[in-house]
């Protein structure tokens, strides 16, 4: 099994970087037979010397069943390496198409209090726009600086989750979890106001020994949009590190 699963990783790197940077191929094991059973066809195939053409494997997941991109996005490796164009029109961001049943509070769909955070794709990373309550204020006008990491926490995760999803060609994203996390407040950030908050792939490093995990590294920018005018308010470096197969809810 972690034969085959080695043999679809090698085949990854044929996927093309639907983010700007260079990936680092990294082994990831667990990804293989107990996540997605598919896989096995995959790597049977390319034992057999059946890559074929970069999206290939797309193609492969597509045909078993799986629903490849379930967020509709034109920017999915699914469209721009395989052809495969969205079943609907409407793009949903990537926390209800993969995790629609989570709590968490910052960015989960089914967080009845939460924050909600929506974040879709855009070349290199994700971007999502929100609107914050005023009862999130630490001071009159000025939104707590704990709400403003967790956004980042949030997003940075997805962004991460998402890079590592499509350079293995997997139908779900991995699990990771924030590693470090360094935020810089340039400006408070005003309740009741349109905020947009962008993030760009720095870089992936592989896993080395055995027992370590893949880390991503995430730039944040979160900005308040005044129409026409962005003003950066924070932004935030963070590495997150890859911990499982599959998302937790």
């Amino acid at each position: 099994m972690l034969r085959a699963a080695a043999g679809v990783l090698r085949r990854a790197r044929s996927c093309r970087e639907v983010f700007a940077v260079q990936w680092c191929p990294a082994a990831l094991p667990e990804l293989s037979a107990e996540g997605f059973p598919g896989l096995r066809a995959i790597s049977s195939r390319s034992q057999r010397g059946l890559q074929g053409k970069q999206g290939t494997e797309w193609e492969i997941l597509a045909k078993q069943g799986y629903d490849v991109n379930p967020c509709h996005s034109k920017l999915h490796p699914a469209v721009t390496e395989a052809g495969i164009e969205p079943e609907e029109d409407e793009e949903l961001p990537v926390q209800e198409a993969y995790t629609p049943e989570s709590e968490c509070f910052g960015c989960g769909p089914a967080a009845l209090d939460g924050l909600k955070l929506r974040s879709f794709r855009v070349p290199g990373g994700l971007e999502a726009t929100i609107t914050l309550d005023k009862r999130y204020c630490a001071f009159p006008g000025i939104i707590n600086g704990g709400i403003i990491s967790a956004i980042f926490d949030c997003h940075g995760n997805w962004t991460a989750a998402i890079a590592l999803m499509d350079r293995a060609c997997l139908p779900k994203p991995p699990l990771t979890l924030t590693f470090e996390m360094l935020v810089t407040f340039q400006e408070p950030t005003p309740p009741d106001e349109p905020l947009i908050v962008r993030s760009q792939i720095v870089r992936i490093k592989e896993a080395g020994e055995i027992g370590s995990k893949a880390t991503v590294q995430v730039d944040m920018s979160l900005y308040h949009n005044l129409g026409g005018h962005e003003k950066l308010v924070a932004s935030c470096t963070g590495i997150f590190k890859k911990l499982g197969a599959l998302r937790a809810l």
